[in-house]
Parts: C-alpha cells; structure tokens; sequence
C-alpha cells in the first residue's frame, strides 16, 4: 500500500507484510458474543505481549547473577524451541498468504484482489505477531470510500473491542511502530555513512 494512502484509523499505525483473511460476518452481532470475543482477545494480545518481550539482543535483568544468566538461557532455549514448534504448525495449517496490512488501533487496511464491500461487517483473522500461528480474531464494519473500493483497497473498523483489549493492541502497535522507526533510522544512518 502505499504511504500516502490514508491509515485505517486514528493514532499510531504499523505496516508489515502479515497474514490476513476476511469472512462476511454470518450472525447479528450481539453484546454477549461481542465480550466474548473481546475477551479472547486479551488473553491473546497479553501473551504476545510476553512473547514480544523477551530479551534477545539485550541484557536480561540482574545481568550479573548467575540466576540472570540462567534465566536468559532458558529464554533463548524456549524461543527456539517456540520457533520450532511454529514452524512445524505453519506447514499443517492453511493461513492465509502474507500481504501489506496497515494496522491501528482502531481498524485494518488491506489491499486485495477481492476485497469486501463498503458498509459491510467482516470477521477478521489477523496473524499481528510473526512466528505464532494463531490470529487475532474480530469483527470489523468496512468503511472503505467507493473509490478505493474500486481499486481494491479494504478498510475496516474493528467492532466490540473492549478496553483492556483496545489497550493491550495498542502496546503491540507501538512496539512495532518503534521497531519500523528503529529500523529507519539504522538505514538512514547507514545510508548517510556510504
């Protein structure tokens, strides 16, 4: 997608290359099911929040203690071990192929060849955080203006996101927003150095 297409929503963004599917949603969607899947949700975005956390690339806490450095390398065996298991798990599912998605807070943007229409509401499948074969799960309203629906681009605004949901997809966006502005910079610098 390109940059100066408008963002799904208000706020920060990021953009990445990620799985992503849509559905018609096929049921009113009520209250109840709404919290329910709100409430799946932030248990999802909490344990990508752990899993996002971890310490490769820098010092573990208490750095100078053998229990720090045991705990660090006990992190980096079972990141390994999670990547192993994702990948295995990637080959036995059908996810979706990977394509440019802009991503806020409060709506998705996607380009694609059959995209929903304009006023509909979608069930999203959102694979956000990469080695981890599982999506983030939710219902959107597409709000796409005809013109870009014309020429394939999708916009959605995410529905029943509770608050604590809403919260904890706004730290991940962060996180990747900063890591997209670290690795700019790194270029920036890099290519400024040449």
């Amino acid at each position: 997608m390109a940059d100066n297409e408008p963002q799904p929503g208000e706020g920060l963004t990021y953009s990445d290359n990620i799985s992503l599917s849509w559905k018609p949603a096929d049921h009113d969607l009520d209250q109840t099911h709404l919290a329910m899947v709100s409430a799946s949700n932030e248990a999802f975005l909490r344990a990508v929040a752990i899993l996002g956390d971890g310490w490769p690339g820098k010092e573990p806490p208490e750095s100078g203690s053998s229990l720090g450095a045991e705990v660090a390398r006990l992190d980096l065996k079972l990141n390994l071990v999670l990547d192993l298991v994702a990948t295995l798990v990637y080959r036995e599912l059908d996810i979706p192929e990977a394509r440019a998605v802009k991503v806020s807070s409060t709506g998705v943007a996607w380009r694609g060849d059959a995209v929903p229409a304009p006023g509909e509401q979608v069930f999203l499948e959102l694979y956000i955080q990469r080695g981890l074969p599982k999506p983030l799960c939710c219902y959107g309203e597409v709000v796409t203006s005809p013109e870009d629906y014309a020429a394939g681009i999708a916009r959605a605004r995410f529905i029943g996101l509770s608050g604590s949901a809403h919260d904890w997809l706004d730290k991940l966006i962060f996180r990747h927003h900063r890591r997209e502005v670290a690795f700019r910079r790194a270029q920036d610098q890099e290519a400024s150095n040449s």
